[in-house]
């Protein structure tokens, strides 16, 4: 088979193209990192790594809920250690005023300490987070759980639960009547039981004394078992997040594996194609200088 001079020309014309080709795109990979920018030059890894970014979408969305949910009950727990602490004092105070060596000096200076400690319980029932929402009215977050007197203001108020996994959630803004009324929706608020034992300390009423104080009671189990709650499901936020950023740290590795640019070996790569251009066009500089007339 004969070789003619422009057929030798043209492939080696072919030739400098495809390594300028392989240059520009080793030079590219180097400078923006990424050696995958589309399905055409790998479609079974561009699929791959599609499906591995989807999946750290959703892995970054769970960890920014669960950050958020962290939050919201962290927020609530302190105010229900404050709770707790306030109603732990009010039962001892009912204990104490339960006394036939108080006077009436003794039983004015403890139905002060209730009043006080009925606005700051209040204050805590009532508290609003950073953007200004209650954290304790459920659905309707910019309703105020209960009014000056305590009556609950929520109504059919329902808790908000938030999505934290793909098979997880936890409650994140819980309903007031169900921690501080004596049983939930159809009890009496926490701080309607305080007025009312303040003002049976005040009249020295000793038959109100063991209701009251077993309502009070009631509010303060209630308390502890929110707060108990609240505890499991930062846990579980906890043991979560560890689990979602293993599992975002492997994601983000076999990405980079599939899509990032190995500049070790891009810059052989692309030394290797410099050196061939280099002979492709040296051998090209020969052909040109043939002629048929050479080889009569």
């Amino acid at each position: 088979m004969r070789v003619s001079t422009s057929l030798m020309f043209q492939q080696g014309l072919q030739s400098l193209q495809r390594q300028q080709s392989e240059m520009v795109r080793a030079q590219t990979d180097i400078s923006t990192g990424v050696k995958l920018r589309s399905a055409d030059q790998d479609p079974v890894a561009f699929g791959q790594a599609s499906q591995l970014t989807s999946q750290q979408a959703r892995v970054d969305q769970f960890l920014r809920s669960n950050d958020m949910a962290t939050g919201k009950i962290e927020s609530q727990e302190t105010r229900l250690a404050g709770s707790e602490d306030i109603l732990q004092r009010v039962r001892e105070i009912a204990i104490q005023a339960n006394n036939d060596i108080n006077d009436s000096v003794s039983r004015g200076a403890l139905a002060d300490e209730l009043a006080s400690l009925r606005e700051a319980l209040a204050g805590q029932a009532n508290a609003k987070d950073e953007r200004g929402e209650y954290l304790f009215s459920g659905t309707r977050a910019g309703q105020v759980p209960y009014d000056a007197a305590g009556v609950d203001q929520l109504g059919a108020a329902q808790p908000v639960d938030l999505q934290v996994g793909e098979s997880d959630s936890v409650t994140v803004n819980r309903v007031a009547s169900d921690i501080f009324n004596t049983t939930p929706t159809s009890g009496r608020s926490a701080m309607q039981v305080i007025d009312d034992l303040e003002a049976a300390v005040r009249a020295d009423d000793k038959a109100a004394y063991e209701g009251l104080q077993n309502e009070v009671d009631q509010v303060l189990d209630r308390v502890i078992t929110s707060r108990g709650e609240m505890g499991n499901d930062l846990s579980k936020l906890e043991r979560l997040r560890d689990d979602q950023n293993a599992w975002s740290l492997s994601n983000k590795e076999s990405i980079s594996k599939l899509r990032d640019t190995d500049l070790a070996e891009a810059i052989t790569r692309l030394n290797e194609n410099y050196l061939t251009l280099q002979a492709t066009q040296q051998s090209m500089a020969k052909i040109q200088q043939l002629s048929l007339f050479n080889s009569i």
